[in-house]
Order: structure tokens, then C-alpha cells, then sequence
């Protein structure tokens, strides 16, 4: 058996049982207490350093270094931009079904303002822009349709959040920022779990994670994750099924070199759709007409079906050499293919005091296939009385997407007919002259080549960014006629940043930085017509703390972010997107993650945002819809660490969703709403020795069954909230 250190041990033997000390006792109670730490080889350890080992306390929600300010592993206070950091410890407590649901409790993060619709999509608005979503440093670039990729949770380590402008480091993307959903990789040692999961609306799921070693050199190590769903949703009839699938293996010749291959494969035969409807037949918008029953499903059940499939293979590979330089590689290709077939809300009408909904029967196919590659190298060096840490890298995406949309004039009915209360038709996608064809087809190539440097004097921090982009698309579509139109677009553009940062000894660093991004926008708008490139810019001064060793990380900032060519919801045109003029963020937010007290654990949030559209035809000096000026969280949660419930573990999380203006001409208001999530688990093996290994837990998300809208786009076009979901979870570990 190869030899490893004490520290290597202990480590290798620790980690993998650290996420069940966290589903055990998620409140934070000591490893030691919640299971035994066993090593291959225990007999050149010494006790002294097993027990000083496992006396730390485990940081169930707080991190001290994220790379995705950087790309490179830097403290969170050394990085100029405001990061969050959603961990494997947080996941397993809360248990979010999305992304977009893991991000509730991140300041300033609005994932989920298309309600129950969201919840198969992952788009998240910060600062007032939609943030690019990333898996393990590549960009996640989706097909732009409705169904757009989606990552289950329960397959990734962690998820960090980057704030503002990005593109000096991950290249063309918008203002809002980064989310980096980071996989769970292979690890050593063994480590085992299986899970079985029942709750509301008929959901049922079960899971597995399985990692070790399958040499006994320990230098190739696999992983296989993966989870099938089929469950109902709030709204009658419909359903999703999705089975995710995600092995990975890596090799590891020596400690200096490391290659992972990562794979997912999932499928949805069936998406649940949550239509949209007038903020007239949710009460809203100054509405006489009762309103709707929102359980009820304004579909014509005759037609509608609508699936997903996406596929994706990653190849992430890392030497350090003797000099210790690091060359790093990163490579993805991906492909999705989804199917929409539906009827939408595409209106409403006044029959003699009555309200009467219109149902607009259409088709959606889309593909993409896309692939990514990230190289760079890093390495750090001294000159003069500073010290750098220099990173340089180039990175290339192509990719092909096609978009297809068929669609029939709308059908009315009555929504409050007892027996009737869905459209009915027959629909003939055959002649392209009734059916409204709108096509498109897109290739695009992107390089870009980025050199950063990190500059150490004292304790003053200097990063420094820039990067240099050039795009080119050509598009062919089709918009609602028999004519196809064809156009280029080429573009190159600088982007960078500059932040300063000072580390007192006492862990308080301030900090301020100014960054530009620019992004060529895939998609086209409902006439057809390609989007011109985004471009922001931002100004970010704040101040961070987190005292040494210590479980407690805090940060506030303010920030001011333009940006240009705002891509936004169509307002008249569901499922389509138009760009504004030029949009003003500017706000204030704070944010906390500490361990209170031993084994009470809080995170807490809180972001004021003033947006407005400072230049813009038909809206200018107005609000974007789906924005709220306030909006805060706050989650606390405890091991009751003694007494007859020891072994339990009580969390509960409190949401304030602020109102949105629910319309681009800002005439009516989404009221706010506060919402109550619950969490609670408990150890089995305290019960019997038998049980060892197997944790019971429950979870609730919006007790109180808050009947809410989430969000409106316009006045045509608003979704309803997610009730109240209770789930049980039962899950074994070994």
C-alpha cells in the first residue's frame, strides 16, 4: 500500500464523512461525536493527532476561498467583488430541488421569480441583471428556449456566486454576475449513500452516490452519482419525470497532476407547465374580475407534452510543475435537445363583465450542441518587495443552436366553467401560412485571451484584470413570414478590472474595484432580428471580515452597475426576449454566514436595489419588472446537542420577497410576500447500533401556503408562486 502521511490520512478518511455529519447533524456538532474517523493504515498515527484533528469544528456554511473571483484559489477577503458561497453542507441541509432553489438564501440572488414555472428552470437575476450560469468554469450555454439546461443539486459539491462584471476572467457574459455550480469529483476513500424521498404533490425520488478508489495505488478514483424523480405539481395534471445520471473518474499518476472526466446524461419525458396568466385573473392590476382557481391547469389536455434531454462530457486536467507553475485545461461539450408542446395564456377578454381567457396553441422544438475549452497557467513569483500570483489563458466556444417556434391564433374560454374550463381546438401545424413559423439557426465561435495578476505588498492586495474578446454569429431565421434572412455579426471588445483590497490582522479587509463585461447575446427577438452585444460596467466598494480559524464571514458593499442592451422579457410576446436602452443598478447589500454559538449556525441577508432604465424609448426613468427594491433572508439552525432529542437537528428559514413593479410602465404593483421554510433531521443509529449510518429528515418550504405571485413580466403575463411543499427524506450512509 502506497505510504501517505498523517495529515493525508486523516484528511482523505475525514472529508467523504463530513457531508454525513452535516445530514446527521447539520447544526454543527463535532465529527467525532457523529461517526467514527477510520484510516487505511492507523498504525504509524498518533492518537494525539487523530483527536486534535477531529476537535475542529466543522464550517457547515462558511467558506474561506472561492476561485471564482480569480480562478484561482484566493481568499474570499482578498478577492475585490462581492462572493458568495453555497456549500455541500448547505445543500444537504435545505435539500433545494434546483440551482435556482439553493441560491435562496444568497444575498441579492432573485432565482425564483417565475414561481412553480421556475422550478424547472435555472435563471437567476443579481443586481437587476441575469447572471451566466456556469458547471465547474465553463459556461453553461443553452439552447435559448423556454427548457433551457438544468443541474441537479445533489450532484454538486458547492455553488459560488460572483457579483458585477466577470468577462475579464470568464469572457463574453453579462453584468449580473457568475453562478459556478461546482460537481462533486472522486474522491479517495470509500464513501457510500443511497436515498429514498416521498412528499407533497405525489413527488417521489431516490438517489445514490457512490466514490473510492479502484486501484489499491489509489491513483484512479471514480464516482457515479444519480437520482430519478417522477412527481406532480401544484398545478392539476401535469407531471415530472427525470431520471440524472453523473460519473466521473480521475487519475491521479502523482501528486502533482490530476485529469477528471465528468459526465452527465439526463432525461425528462415529461416537464410540468405552469402557464402564465393576466395580472387581471390573479387580482391584480386594479382587477373587478374574481380571481382564477390557481390550481387549476388552462391547458387543453389534447395537446401538451414537453420534454428535455441534455448530455454533456467535461475533461478537467491540472499539472503542477517542479517550479510550481500550474497548467490547467478544461474542455466541455454538451448537447440539449427540448420539445415544447402546449397552450399558453396569451391573453384575456371582457365578455359582458365576464373575464374570458385566450389559449394559444403552439410548438417549440430547440437543440444546441456546443463545445468549451479553458486553458491557462498560473504561478507565482516575487519582484522587488512584491509578491504575484499571474494567471494567463485562453478559452474558445463554438456551437450551433436551433430554435423552431409554431404557433395558432388564440382559442377563449371560460376559466370559471366548472366542466369546461380549457381551450378546445384542433390544431394544423401543416400550413405554414396559419401557423406562424418563427426559425432560427445560429453558430457562433468566441476567443479570448486574459492575463490577470495578483499584487502582494504588505498587506495591501492589488488584482488586476484584463482580457481581450472576439465573436463572430451568423444567423439565418425566419419570423413569422416565408422569407429567410441571413446576417453576421462580428465584434471585439476589451474588458478588465482593477481592485484593491487591505488585510488587517484582525480579519477586517475593505476593499474597492471598478469591472467591465461584454457579451454578444445569442437569440433572436420576436421579429427575428439578432441581438446586438451587452455591455456594463460596475463600481463596487465594501468591506469584508472574517477573523482567522474563526467560523463567521460577513460583508457589506455598495455598488453602482450600468449596463447596456438589457436583455428582458418580451412583455408581449411570452417566451421571447427584447433588449432596454441602458439600465442603472445601484444599491446596498450585507451579508452573513457565522457559527453563533456551538452548533448554531445562522445565515442572514439583506440588499436594497434601485434600478432604473436611464435611457430607453418607450420606458426610460421607469423600473425593470421582477426587480425588488428590498428583499432579505435569514436561516438559523441548531443541534440539540444533549438530552432526550439528541440527535436532532432544527432549522428554520424566514424569506421576504419584496414587491416588483409588474409592468415595464411600472402602473402596477406584485405585492411582497414572506415566506417560512422549516428543516429538521435525526440521527437513527442513536436509537440502535443497527441503524448506524441512516438519518431521517424533513423539509418544508413555504409553511404557510402563501398563496403569492411571484413575479409579472407585464399585465398579460404573471406567475403564480409555489405552495407548500413537505418532503421526507431517508438516507444511508456507509
Amino acid at each position: 500500500m502506497t505510504h501517505h502521511s498523517n495529515a493525508e490520512i486523516l484528511s482523505s478518511q475525514f472529508q467523504p464523512r463530513l457531508s454525513l455529519s452535516c445530514v446527521v447533524a447539520f447544526a454543527g456538532l463535532a465529527v467525532a461525536n457523529a461517526v467514527p474517523v477510520y484510516a487505511e493504515d492507523t498504525s504509524h498515527v498518533e492518537l494525539m493527532e487523530v483527536i486534535t484533528v477531529t476537535s475542529e469544528r466543522p464550517r457547515d456554511y462558511v467558506a474561506e476561498e472561492a476561485g471564482i473571483g480569480t480562478k484561482t484559489q484566493t481568499s474570499i477577503l482578498e478577492t475585490p467583488q462581492s462572493v458568495s458561497v453555497v456549500t455541500r453542507q448547505q445543500i444537504e441541509v435545505q435539500r433545494p430541488s434546483s440551482s435556482s432553489q439553493a441560491l435562496r438564501y444568497t444575498a441579492g440572488a432573485n432565482s425564483e421569480r417565475f414561481g412553480g414555472f421556475g422550478g424547472q428552470l435555472d435563471i437567476t437575476r443579481i443586481r437587476g441583471i441575469d447572471a451566466d450560469y456556469y458547471l465547474d468554469g465553463l459556461r453553461v450555454i443553452s439552447n435559448a428556449s423556454t427548457w433551457s439546461t438544468q443541474v441537479d443539486p445533489y450532484t454538486l459539491e458547492r455553488i459560488e456566486v460572483l457579483r458585477g462584471p466577470s468577462s475579464f476572467l470568464y469572457g463574453q457574459g453579462t453584468g449580473g454576475g457568475v453562478v459556478n455550480q461546482i460537481s462533486r469529483r472522486p474522491q479517495r476513500d470509500s464513501s457510500h449513500e443511497i436515498f429514498i424521498q416521498g412528499g407533497s404533490f405525489d413527488r417521489r425520488e431516490i438517489g445514490f452516490d457512490s466514490t473510492g478508489a479502484l486501484n489499491d495505488e489509489g491513483t484512479l478514483l471514480y464516482r457515479f452519482t444519480g437520482t430519478g424523480l417522477d412527481s406532480q405539481g401544484q398545478v392539476e395534471d401535469v407531471r415530472h419525470k427525470r431520471v440524472y445520471l453523473a460519473p466521473a473518474l480521475t487519475w491521479r499518476p502523482d501528486v502533482n497532476t490530476s485529469w477528471t472526466l465528468l459526465a452527465t446524461h439526463s432525461r425528462e419525458p415529461d416537464i410540468p407547465d405552469y402557464n402564465s396568466l393576466p395580472a387581471v385573473a390573479l387580482g391584480l392590476n386594479g382587477s373587478r374580475f374574481p380571481q382564477v382557481d390557481r390550481r387549476r391547469n388552462y391547458s387543453d389536455m389534447d395537446f401538451q407534452g414537453s420534454s428535455r434531454k441534455q448530455d454533456s462530457i467535461s475533461s478537467l486536467f491540472e499539472h503542477t510543475f517542479d517550479n510550481g507553475w500550474t497548467l490547467s485545461s478544461n474542455l466541455r461539450y454538451m448537447y440539449i435537445n427540448s420539445d415544447i408542446q402546449r397552450t399558453s395564456i396569451y391573453g384575456f377578454q371582457n365578455r359582458d363583465g365576464n373575464l374570458w381567457l385566450e389559449g394559444t396553441y403552439g410548438l417549440a422544438p430547440s437543440r444546441s450542441h456546443t463545445f468549451q475549452a479553458d486553458n491557462n497557467l498560473s504561478g507565482k513569483f516575487d519582484l522587488g518587495p512584491t509578491s504575484h500570483y499571474v494567471l494567463a489563458g485562453v478559452d474558445y466556444a463554438r456551437g450551433s443552436i436551433n430554435n423552431d417556434s409554431y404557433r395558432m391564433d388564440p382559442v377563449a374560454f371560460n376559466p370559471f366553467d366548472s366542466t369546461n374550463y380549457r381551450p378546445r381546438a384542433d390544431p394544423d401545424f401543416t400550413d405554414s401560412m396559419t401557423n406562424w413559423p418563427y426559425n432560427v439557426r445560429q453558430d457562433f465561435n468566441r476567443l479570448g485571451i486574459y492575463l490577470q495578476d495578483q499584487i502582494s505588498y504588505d498587506q495591501w492586495r492589488l488584482t488586476l484584470s484584463v482580457r481581450h474578446d472576439w465573436s463572430k454569429l451568423d444567423d439565418e431565421s425566419r419570423s413569422y413570414s416565408t422569407e429567410w434572412t441571413k446576417t453576421q455579426q462580428s465584434e471585439k471588445k476589451w474588458s478588465g478590472r482593477a481592485g484593491l483590497n487591505y488585510i488587517f490582522d484582525n480579519g477586517i479587509a475593505p476593499y474597492i474595484s471598478y469591472a467591465t463585461s461584454f457579451d454578444p447575446v445569442l437569440g433572436n427577438d420576436f421579429h427575428g432580428s439578432a441581438f446586438v452585444p451587452t455591455e456594463a460596467s460596475q463600481s463596487e466598494l465594501g468591506i469584508k471580515y472574517q477573523p482567522s480559524g474563526s467560523a463567521t464571514l460577513l460583508s457589506a458593499s455598495v455598488f453602482q452597475l450600468d449596463q447596456t442592451n438589457v436583455k428582458t422579457s418580451d412583455t408581449r410576446h411570452l417566451g421571447f426576449w427584447t433588449q432596454s436602452g441602458k439600465v442603472r443598478s445601484r444599491g446596498f447589500e450585507v451579508q452573513a454566514a457565522t457559527e453563533i454559538n456551538y452548533g448554531l449556525n445562522l445565515l442572514a441577508n439583506y440588499v436594497y436595489l434601485d434600478n432604473t432604465l436611464v435611457r430607453d424609448a418607450t420606458y426610460e426613468g421607469k423600473s425593470l419588472t421582477q426587480t425588488p427594491r428590498h428583499s432579505a433572508s435569514a436561516w438559523l439552525d441548531y443541534r440539540l446537542p444533549s438530552g432526550p432529542l439528541n440527535g436532532m437537528q432544527l432549522g428554520m428559514g424566514v424569506r421576504y420577497l419584496g414587491s416588483t413593479w409588474g409592468n415595464p410602465a411600472n402602473t402596477f404593483k406584485v405585492p411582497a410576500e414572506i415566506l417560512v421554510d422549516l428543516a429538521a433531521s435525526y440521527d437513527l443509529g442513536l436509537l440502535s447500533p443497527s441503524l448506524n449510518g441512516a438519518v431521517m429528515s424533513v423539509n418544508a418550504s413555504n409553511l404557510g401556503n402563501n398563496k403569492y405571485v411571484a413575479s409579472c413580466t407585464s399585465d398579460m403575463y404573471c406567475f403564480i408562486g409555489q405552495d407548500r411543499s413537505v418532503t421526507a427524506t431517508l438516507s444511508y450512509w456507509w
